[in-house]
């Protein structure tokens, strides 16, 4: 059931303009080599939750660098984004049929300018399933490369859509 087809019908997102000051370190501002925080990514996925639910492209492609990779299907080139134009297009279109939905994330796990960010996502998407069931529930590993100033240049996604409903099991997300 996770066939980009279905990717493309469930993820139509959304971003309120993060201010980037809140996600670039100041070490960049003073010329060193910023460090990457745990608190910075869960910052800049809370923008990147907030968009999608907002459906908000022009907020979501604030969030990454001009030049950007965003792989919704990690080695299927119809799936992947480069730059803020395509990655904008990708968002209008794959949030244009979602509704109701409610994003949060686990505890990012940071090493160097390099995160991995787990999503729990549930929102209705009546295209999904021509049983009537239209309540889907996308859980998601993001890894994320990050610039310097806080944007970030690289997304893959690794994901599982479930029919339903569903809620974290106890202990989900802590790192």
């Amino acid at each position: 059931m996770n066939s980009p087809t279905h990717r493309r019908t469930l993820l139509r997102a959304g971003v309120a303009a993060l201010p980037l000051a809140a996600v670039a370190p100041a070490a960049h501002a003073a010329g060193q080599s910023p460090k990457l925080t745990a608190a910075q990514v869960a910052s800049w996925t809370d923008a990147y939750l907030e968009a999608w639910r907002t459906k908000n492209d022009t907020a979501a492609v604030r969030l990454f660098t001009p030049d950007a990779l965003y792989e919704a299907v990690p080695g299927v080139a119809a799936q992947t984004f480069r730059g803020r134009e395509a990655i904008g297009r990708y968002w209008r279109d794959i949030t244009s049929g979602q509704s109701e939905m409610t994003g949060r994330h686990g505890t990012p796990v940071v090493t160097g300018n390099r995160a991995a960010v787990e999503l729990w996502v549930t929102m209705r998407a009546p295209a999904i399933n021509p049983d009537g069931e239209h309540w889907v529930t996308l859980l998601e590993t993001n890894i994320l490369t990050f610039a310097p100033d806080g944007r970030c240049r690289r997304n893959t996604e690794y994901w599982n859509m479930q029919m339903g409903r569903l809620t974290p099991p106890q202990g989900w997300g802590t790192a």
